[in-house]
């Protein structure tokens, strides 16, 4: 992009050129800009910083990490949802984790490690886990008042 000083001021383009090659998505070691996400078709840049506050949270250390050892139920959490999933499944293709089919294959490989047969989508993984919660609190309180 041809960013004119002229027309735009010294300090709109450095703030612009700063935006273009600052990260958007940080997975433990692993930082990836907008042009790294953008290679492989990724244009959700505010998803990609809801999953980068989201993974903050979680101690992994990069994203080969996040893959081998991090199921996709392990995602399903509030302020993450398809979206920022697909921006995940951008990541894993970016740094050539995962094959041709990063999320699908990160999804099977941890269903047949659970012991699960098929694969569901992710809104229907986050409704089970909602489920799941709910439930627990159910028998936490039917515990409490006896």
């Amino acid at each position: 992009m041809n960013l004119s000083t002229t027309v735009l001021g010294s300090t709109a383009v450095k703030q612009l050129q700063a935006t273009s090659s600052a990260w958007v998505l940080e997975v433990g070691s692993d930082r990836l800009t907008r042009s790294d996400l953008a290679r492989v078709g990724c244009y959700n840049f505010v998803a990609a910083g809801n999953l980068t506050a989201v993974l903050k949270t979680i101690a992994v250390k990069n994203l080969g990490d996040l893959y081998a050892r991090i199921p996709p139920t392990a995602l399903a959490l509030p302020h993450l949802g398809v979206i920022s999933l697909a921006v995940l499944g951008a990541a894993f293709e970016a740094k050539g984790i995962g094959g041709e089919m990063p999320l699908e294959n990160w999804s099977k490989k941890h269903s047949a490690l659970n012991g699960s047969t098929g694969l569901v989508t992710f809104h229907t993984l986050k409704l089970r886990e909602l489920a799941e919660a709910a439930r627990e609190r159910k028998e936490r309180r039917r515990a409490a008042r006896r």
